[in-house]
């Protein structure tokens, strides 16, 4: 383990794998435990700029674990899949690992605690939501423009919710207050017509910056999500 790695992740990894855990809701409290003691961590400003990105990592990996429990299959992460507007993309989980894909997902971890490389303040999760919707929506469109068999186009959603492959998204959202979870469940909502899932764990810090409650959305539920792409895996 390098100094850069965050020792309660790779705990809670090895947890999931080990007992073995096939569902979020087995996990969802030791990973909102784990990751506000990643944000106190953060929160003293003795990491490196990018040690933050081990939550997004963190949160992808958790993710495959459990849907690789589910299906006994491997579950590729950080693939590269052909595209249209590119030679490929990358795709942060897909099955199958080569050839075509059946079905994708792209995951993403927004909002942060109080540090010093933000003067001392929380950053909003809707302050990258939509950047960050933009790249998932546009992801999924040009993955099933490039895999997707011809067929007559009746309307936009009906192809999005048949074309190959099946694309969802998964998200980890750190929420500072009420207009910022209002507008991210917002945000997410309007995302449901670009992909064939969307699942999200929503927390939010109680009267201590690091301490976190989960908000729960059944529509964004994480578990309905996960069973959408694992029985399209074992489907196949």
């Amino acid at each position: 383990m390098t100094n850069d790695e965050f020792e309660p992740f790779e705990a809670l990894k090895k947890r999931a794998w080990s007992e073995p855990c096939q569902s979020w809701a087995e996990v969802e409290a030791d990973f909102i435990a784990t990751v506000g003691a990643f944000d106190r961590e953060y929160s003293t400003g003795k990491r490196p700029p990018g040690w933050y990105q081990q939550k997004a990592k963190f949160f992808n990996d958790l993710v495959v674990r459990i849907i690789e429990n589910c299906t006994g299959r491997k579950i590729a992460t950080r693939a590269k899949k052909r595209s249209v507007l590119f030679s490929d993309i990358d795709i942060d989980i897909c099955y199958p690992e080569s050839g075509d894909p059946i079905v994708a997902a792209e995951v993403k971890a927004l909002g942060t605690p109080p540090h010093p490389g933000n003067n001392g303040k929380a950053r909003h999760a809707r302050s990258d939501m939509h950047k960050r919707v933009r790249e998932v929506a546009f992801t999924a469109m040009d993955i099933k423009a490039a895999h997707a068999k011809p067929r007559t186009i009746s309307s936009f959603q009906a192809w999005v919710d048949t074309a190959e492959p099946a694309y969802l998204s998964f998200w980890a959202l750190r929420v500072d207050g009420t207009a910022d979870l209002s507008s991210v469940r917002s945000i997410l909502a309007s995302l449901k017509s670009y992909c064939n899932g969307v699942g999200a764990v929503i927390y939010e810090a109680t009267t201590v910056p690091t301490k976190y409650a989960v908000r729960q959305f059944p529509e964004f539920n994480m578990d309905r999500a996960i069973r959408d792409f694992t029985q399209r895996v074992i489907s196949t």
